[in-house]
């Protein structure tokens, strides 16, 4: 049975460009689960992505996924 933070990376790295859930995937699993969190808070908390997740949750899941990536890199 998965944990709720092998869920909440395996959703991030759904949400991922094929590209970027590459480069995760070679990140140990600790950073993993720490950007999958900073995805979840970004979700909740960019005021920008609120209209956004609901007309397309899956384009605000994408958008916020590689926003924290993009701060990885």
């Amino acid at each position: 049975m998965q944990t709720d933070s092998a869920d909440t990376v395996a959703r991030f790295l759904h949400a991922l460009s094929p590209a970027s859930r590459e480069v995760v995937r070679q990140l140990p699993r600790d950073q993993q689960e720490t950007l999958a969190a900073a995805w979840e808070r970004d979700l909740l908390d960019d005021t920008s992505l609120l209209t956004l997740s609901e007309l397309d949750p899956a384009s605000a899941e994408h958008r916020a996924a590689e926003h924290v990536v993009q701060d990885l890199l």
